[in-house]
């Protein structure tokens, strides 16, 4: 599974638990919908830990959605990575 994948999962799994969760426990005051919510949260958590990793250098990209991976700098953008802007040096006065 890709980490793009992995992200779109994650984010179902924590938020379509978290409301499964809150309906059951109070809307329809079932133990077993509100526990599967609860179980649809510690799954988002478990596809984060093993898939929302780099696919450079495979360790995990943390929170959030970054756009370089924080352990290799490779680009995980969507776009193409831009071209960094030459550094202008200026020479010193001499006093």
């Amino acid at each position: 599974m890709s980490y793009k994948a992995a992200r779109k999962w994650q984010d179902i799994f924590l938020f379509g638990g978290g409301i499964v969760a809150t309906i059951g426990a109070w809307g329809l005051k079932s133990d077993f919908v509100a526990l599967a919510g609860l179980f649809m949260v510690l799954l988002s958590v478990l596809v984060w830990w093993l898939y929302y990793r780099c696919p450079q250098c495979h360790e995990s990209l943390g929170r959030g959605n970054p756009k370089h991976c924080p352990h290799c700098g490779a680009w995980l953008g969507d776009e193409p990575e831009p071209e960094e802007k030459k550094k202008v040096q200026h020479k010193k006065k001499k006093r």
